[in-house]
């Protein structure tokens, strides 16, 4: 069965998000989704772990989605990391979740390489599945955008971050863009019917973030964290033609890892992995959960249904 639920962080800030869970006390998942995104964008995920028999919970970022929290729109990857562990507080109070284990985490794109730090530091989690992550902003964000481009984001990045000192109201950037000439916080240009698309189906994402998340686009680097994960296994899903988060930069960083770890590396793109590389990539994740974080025999579910 599939709940909305809610939970305040440490802060008082309200996160809304989905609970997947029978009725027995099951171990847990916590997931988040990437840049932009909003939960809705990766529950079938949620929905493949609960039907193996764990209990999920998946939540929007502050600012995001159906979450609360101001400025909108912002991808912080401070606040996001400890919103993540209070999430994970929140389901340790719950009744559906056995602790006992540990939890397992689950991100995709930049909330996997958030999932990588929280792994690496939360002593509660016992188990991590990366797809796609974000982990070497500095380098991946030279391979992302152009010289021009970035001759054109860097001042105006600065130029916010002075004009919000001051009082005004954060500035925004598109996140994808159908106009080759025109600045985006994802690019290359993506067709105008994948955005269209994108906003019909999920109607509370925004094709909209702030400026100051590209500037955290850019700089943040999860990759150290790796050598600090052992002994908790890592599962990291790749895509070859990945344009977002480059598959070369993913790889690499993986080798920093010590300790039980797996590299899946699927044929596709990014936004490809959600879709055409869905039931490559939930399979992984889910027999790598059964592997270090197994459920008691006889736990497998139906499929989760919407309540």
């Amino acid at each position: 069965m599939r709940h909305d639920v809610e939970f305040r962080t440490e802060d008082g800030t309200l996160l809304r998000g989905y609970l997947h869970a029978g009725e027995d006390p099951a171990p847990g998942i916590v997931m988040c989704h990437g840049f932009s995104g909003v939960k809705e964008q990766i529950d079938h995920y949620a929905a493949v772990f609960a039907t193996a028999g764990y209990s999920v919970l998946v939540y929007d970022h502050r600012g995001f989605g159906d979450s609360d929290g101001t400025p909108r729109l912002e991808v912080d990857p401070y606040r996001q990391i400890a919103d993540w562990r209070d999430a994970i507080s929140f389901a340790a109070s719950r009744p559906e979740f056995d602790p006992t284990g540990g939890f397992g985490i689950w991100g995709s794109s930049f909330a996997g390489g958030l999932a990588i730090v929280i792994a690496a530091c939360e002593p509660r989690v016992s188990c991590v599945v990366a797809q796609i992550p974000h982990v070497r902003g500095p380098r991946n964000s030279r391979q992302m955008f152009s010289t021009q481009e970035r001759e054109q984001l860097l001042p105006l990045i600065a130029k916010d971050r002075e004009a919000r000192l001051a009082g005004a109201a954060p500035a925004t950037i598109p996140v994808f863009t159908s106009d080759r000439t025109a600045l985006c916080a994802l690019p290359p240009a993506m067709p105008a019917d994948f955005i269209a698309e994108t906003e019909r189906n999920y109607p509370t994402w925004r094709n909209e973030v702030t400026l100051r998340s590209v500037a955290h686009l850019m700089e943040w680097d999860s990759a150290g964290w790796l050598v600090n994960l052992a002994p908790k296994p890592l599962l990291m899903i790749v895509g070859a033609r990945d344009q977002c988060t480059f598959a070369e930069i993913q790889c690499e960083a993986f080798e920093l890892a010590a300790g039980p770890k797996r590299l899946v590396v699927h044929p596709g793109g990014h936004f490809d992995t959600y879709t055409d590389h869905f039931v490559q990539t939930s399979r992984e994740a889910r027999e790598w959960y059964r592997a270090h974080l197994p459920v008691s025999t006889g736990s497998a579910r139906e499929p989760a249904a919407a309540v």
